[in-house]
């Protein structure tokens, strides 16, 4: 751990060092909180893609995960190191892919505008749950600690596909009816920065899937912002938090705590991949024990005795659990069964977006975390979680007005451009919402107001999907044969108007949600 005064640094910057990390005489640290800062910093550096900056936001992101920092002003450790250079320290988001080098393309405005129908390139990933087994006590499983987690894995998954290499490519043997017209589908097997593999399907024009350059792109671009879109769950209040235990054939006999996440299956192949091999540091030094049942082969006897002291600074239990999953004027969501869950994410931390440079706080373009909460934790789900990724750099403003006055049309619009925030990338507004319920489009304008009009989704029991929302959409028929709709509306609710709501508590039916 190297201690310097202001005109040590000053000498160095002037001497033309770049990138400066100290720690100031005035806030020194300790040896232990400089080991794990060190090795999470070092490791993030060992994929050839990271900057600086960026493995020193990873690494404050893991030191605020394992030392309980909590949301709020001036709530970063005094422990952590300073950062001295002209860029500031932030996340990768999927807005660094680098832009192909194509030949007789000028891409300076923007792949979409030299590339006809590039926004019907998309990804298809199905969901999956995520088992994580972290190192700490049971207080490691609170939103903030998890969200500063999330985000660090998140980051960590955007730095491994931004550049990855496609393996092989071939086509799927059927379209996937969902995909427009003209499109086809390659399933792709791809390989990461730090040689993880994962096999993807990928659909879009034919005229775009047939350029290896273009595909590859695709793939870099979708995964990065797909990869945003990993939320932990928290366990319902009404369950008791993970205990923390210890096995000599995971992590080295460190305790340990059972997390659970939603994401994508590519995750959990790539994941359970870098997990397995030795030289891959970077899960280690966030302090990750296993992923589903492959432990980390790279966990050292030195991690788990830095790990197993570090559980000595923070207490054993979380001090709440509930504090940052529900904005204050919302209802506490009745209870909704091991198959549904509410989405609801946390609030952002000013101290993960803020990083120490000079003594001084700057932003970062660090995203959010989310976490959720869980009404099963360990067993293995009966529907997709659907998980909507984070909001992209760019600001949303609605310009809709009031939901009373509201015309169908403007609704849709809203949502509309709401989603393109979330999701990064365009949506056609002739296609939007791209669902099917009962063989037609689905009604996103009447399924909205229906549950809006209940009290919202944290009603939960109190939304009577199949008998009271599906009724009032323009899929529904007397004659229908569906069956597990309430599931379905669910599910498309929150994959589609979940976040939205939670923009737009004006909507809810107040008296309805107090009931």
């Amino acid at each position: 751990m190297q201690v310097a005064d202001v005109s040590a640094v000053e000498e160095l910057a002037k001497a033309g060092i770049q990138y400066i990390v100290y720690w100031s005489e005035e806030q020194p640290g300790s040896q232990l909180i400089a080991a794990h800062f060190g090795h999470a910093f070092c490791a993030a550096l060992r994929n050839p893609v990271t900057t600086i900056p960026e493995a020193f936001a990873v690494a404050s992101h893991a030191c605020h995960t394992h030392l309980g920092s909590k949301p709020g002003q001036g709530q970063i450790p005094a422990a952590l190191p300073c950062f001295r250079s002209a860029q500031t320290p932030a996340l990768p988001s999927n807005n660094s892919v680098p832009l192909p080098q194509l030949e007789g393309m000028d891409l300076s405005q923007g792949i979409g505008a030299v590339v006809p129908d590039w926004d019907n390139v998309r990804l298809l990933a199905p969901h999956a749950e995520l088992r994580l087994l972290a190192c700490g006590q049971a207080s490691l499983i609170a939103p903030h600690r998890l969200s500063f987690l999330g985000e660090a894995l998140r980051a960590m998954l955007v730095l491994e596909v931004r550049q990855l290499t496609v393996m092989s490519q071939t086509p799927t043997h059927r379209v996937p009816a969902h995909l427009p017209a003209g499109c086809t589908a390659l399933r792709c097997e791809v390989q990461s920065a730090s040689g993880g593999c994962a096999q993807v399907v990928l659909g879009g024009p034919q005229e775009v899937l047939k350029t290896p350059a273009l595909v590859e792109h695709a793939l870099r671009q979708t995964l990065a912002a797909d990869a945003l879109s990993l939320q932990f769950k928290l366990p319902p209040p009404s369950l008791p938090v993970p205990i923390a235990q210890s096995s000599d054939d995971i992590a080295r006999g460190t305790p340990v705590v059972d997390a659970l996440a939603v994401t994508s299956v590519w995750v959990v192949q790539l994941l359970r991949m870098l997990c397995s091999d030795s030289k891959f540091r970077m899960l280690a030094a966030l302090g990750i024990a296993s992923v589903g049942c492959t432990t980390t082969a790279s966990f050292t006897q030195s991690d788990a005795d830095r790990f197993t002291a570090l559980t000595h600074l923070t207490p054993a239990v979380p001090e709440s659990l509930d504090p940052i999953l529900l904005p204050p004027s919302r209802p506490t969501p009745a209870p909704l069964g091991p198959i549904a869950y509410n989405t609801l994410p946390a609030q952002q931390h000013p101290s993960s977006g803020s990083l120490q440079m000079d003594g001084q706080r700057s932003s970062s373009q660090a995203a959010a975390g989310n976490t959720t909460s869980s009404a099963s934790r360990g067993r293995p789900a009966k529907e997709p979680k659907l998980s909507v990724p984070e909001s992209a750099s760019v600001s949303w403003s609605s310009e809709r007005p009031e939901l009373s006055v509201c015309t169908p049309h403007q609704l849709l619009e809203d949502m509309r451009s709401f989603l393109e925030v979330r999701r990064g990338r365009q949506l056609q507004s002739s296609t939007f919402p791209e669902a099917i319920l009962n063989g037609t489009q689905l009604d996103l304008n009447a399924l909205y107001r229906a549950v809006c009009s209940r009290g919202g989704y944290g009603m939960g029991s109190g939304v009577n999907w199949a008998g009271q929302v599906f009724p009032r959409m323009a899929n529904f028929t007397n004659t229908h044969k569906m069956t597990g709709v309430g599931n379905a509306l669910k599910r498309h609710y929150q994959a589609l108007c979940l976040d939205y709501e939670l923009a737009h508590p004006e909507d809810l039916d107040q008296q309805e949600a107090s009931g």
